[in-house]
């Protein structure tokens, strides 16, 4: 069964490569073993003692790592130098280099990340989604609607951004393993990781759910990257999954039209 691996800083852990395994420490515990081919993405909160070895076993089957900081941010991501499949990368760079393609695709990003609002307000405040639906909304109607909801519930901001670098994390993972090139973006030209910027806005609102029902109980904790956020995002994970694979089916057919 696929997982994901989450390693918050903690005193005396430390993890290494042993064959084909990953080998995990912790001060005061048994040591544990973890096959490599289970692993499909990593999130690593804080100051963690990794070997290269174990970088490079990553690097090799694919597997994007995200690096948090103390606040729980995304600051960086370690990926393989030969991610995505030559055929997928040059039809991605011939669809973006035509300025008609190009504004199509942006359009058509955007439409989802507003469908995907759409979607959110309609399940917690049909009467906003509904005159946003007649009116219009902009950005700042979104990030206005999203602070209040989050206050409503009791839920703190700085959870938001874990639960979007866990989304980006499996974006990643999810467009590298179909073959594309995770940095060239209709959207964010000439960035890093351009598409998952991309993709990771259009589907911003369903992340922005689990953050919202993680205030259901589940008490802020100290650090980057509290056991049960994590576990709450991996029961959602395989939904989150389900619409990124969705965004890109619709991706390859649009860049595939004339």
């Amino acid at each position: 069964m696929e997982r994901t691996l989450y390693l918050k800083e903690t005193p005396g852990l430390r993890v290494s490569r042993d064959g084909p395994s990953l080998w995990i420490e912790r001060r005061h515990t048994a040591g544990q073993r973890v096959p490599v081919r289970l692993i499909r993405r990593v999130l690593i909160a804080g100051n963690v003692a990794l070997d290269t070895e174990s970088l490079m076993a990553f690097a090799e089957r694919g597997v994007p790592i995200t690096l948090l900081n103390r606040e729980g941010e995304p600051v960086a991501v370690v990926l393989g130098s030969a991610a995505g499949l030559f055929a997928r990368r040059g039809q991605q760079a011939a669809a973006l280099e035509d300025p008609r393609q190009r504004d199509r695709l942006c359009a058509w990003l955007r439409a989802w990340e507003r469908g995907r609002r759409l979607v959110l307000a309609s399940r917690l405040d049909p009467v906003t989604a509904a005159r946003w639906r007649q009116e219009g909304m902009r950005p700042a109607d979104y990030d206005a609607w999203i602070a209040r909801q989050a206050r409503l519930r009791g839920v703190s901001l700085r959870r938001r951004g874990f639960f979007r670098a866990a989304l980006q994390t499996l974006a990643l993972e999810i467009i590298v393993g179909a073959g594309w090139d995770p940095h060239l973006s209709p959207l964010h030209r000439a960035q890093p990781l351009g598409f998952v910027r991309d993709c990771v806005a259009a589907l911003q609102p369903d992340a922005d759910l689990v953050w919202l029902d993680s205030g259901a109980g589940i008490p802020d904790e100290t650090g980057p990257l509290p056991r049960a956020l994590a576990e709450l995002f991996e029961s959602r994970r395989s939904r989150l999954a389900m619409l990124l694979r969705r965004l890109l089916d619709q991706f390859a057919v649009m860049i595939w039209e004339p």
